[in-house]
């Protein structure tokens, strides 16, 4: 089947490349001082949910360590009304997109079952190591003081990164495809997305730290977790072609972008005093907690908008 658009007969035909047809409409252009009639695209045939099912991924990855933070936090006694909060949403997407890249979710724009056999185990796999933290997160917000269920917790926080980001990277490459989400594409959606996980695999390091929990290898972690997300977030903000990033398509992800960047300076300043201290004042970590969970909702809304700039029509 061909990938060029329709000309209508008696006009000179100029082949531009799409990637799906849809509704059409006329366009007149004039090379080489002869009318061209082209047939433009302003809608896809079909949206399957490409994106969508990134995006959800995504949200499991972030999730992953979103809610084992919220549990660190809650049970330690800051911030105990954003750490519930962020606890009690964090399992509800999780099990929203979860099921969605299950069984689909036209609501959220998945469409359709899974249908490989291969993502479909990693799901169920999925299933099955969310379940004892889901359990022992909600023991928790029940008793912040249940040492047993924060144990259960705590050994699968990394864990649950691990296979999140596995499963991610096998529907990344499933549904990558030239018709209806491009490579390019796909990057800056992982990007964003890691930005929004990273946001909270620092403060959940941090509060292991800061607790007294962890040993010295956390120090490096959460080093290199922040470097990551600096790093990261200069190459999202002005682009960095050699890595594939390409600078914000829109003014709106530019200025979202711009905002999530903010008091960056005044989070590497607490991590700092974490890292180097380990016993930093309950107010500090309090507004760290705030300000990376701000951090972690302003890069799935540049996720999201990303998801939504890939649906473009060429």
């Amino acid at each position: 089947m061909s990938n060029f658009l329709p000309v209508k007969e008696g006009v000179v035909a100029l082949a531009i490349a799409t990637p799906v047809l849809g509704h059409a409409e006329a366009a007149i252009l004039e090379v080489y001082g002869q009318q061209v009639e082209l047939l433009l695209p302003t809608q896809f045939v079909e949206d399957t949910g490409a994106a969508n099912r990134i995006e959800a991924g995504d949200v499991l990855r972030t999730v992953s360590q979103e809610v084992p933070s919220a549990v660190c936090h809650l049970h330690n006694g800051v911030a105990s009304e954003t750490s519930t909060k962020l606890m009690t949403q964090g399992i509800a997407k999780f099990d929203l997109m979860l099921d969605a890249l299950m069984n689909g979710n036209e609501a959220i724009g998945i469409v359709g079952a899974e249908e490989r056999r291969k993502t479909i185990v990693l799901l169920e796999d999925m299933q099955m190591a969310w379940a004892p933290v889901r359990a022992a997160s909600l023991a928790v917000r029940e008793n912040p003081a249940d040492t047993a269920a924060l144990a259960v917790v705590y050994d699968n926080a990394s864990i649950l990164l691990e296979k999140t980001s596995y499963l991610l990277s096998e529907i990344e490459g499933q549904y990558a495809n030239p018709v209806e989400l491009m490579q390019s594409d796909v990057m800056l959606l992982e990007v964003a997305g890691r930005q929004a996980m990273m946001s909270q695999r620092i403060s959940y390091l941090g509060c292991r730290l800061w607790s007294g929990t962890a040993d010295a290898d956390y120090v490096g972690a959460l080093n290199t977790a922040v470097q990551q997300f600096s790093f990261a977030m200069n190459a999202m903000r002005n682009g960095m072609p050699e890595v594939g990033i390409s600078p914000p398509p829109t003014e709106e992800i530019a200025a979202l972008l711009d905002a999530a960047a903010s008091d960056w300076d005044v989070i590497a300043g607490h991590i700092n005093t974490i890292s180097t201290s380990g016993n930093p004042d309950l107010a500090v970590t309090a507004e760290l907690y705030e300000l990376l969970a701000d951090k972690m909702y302003k890069m799935e809304e540049v996720s999201h908008l990303y998801g939504e700039f890939s649906k473009r029509v060429y």
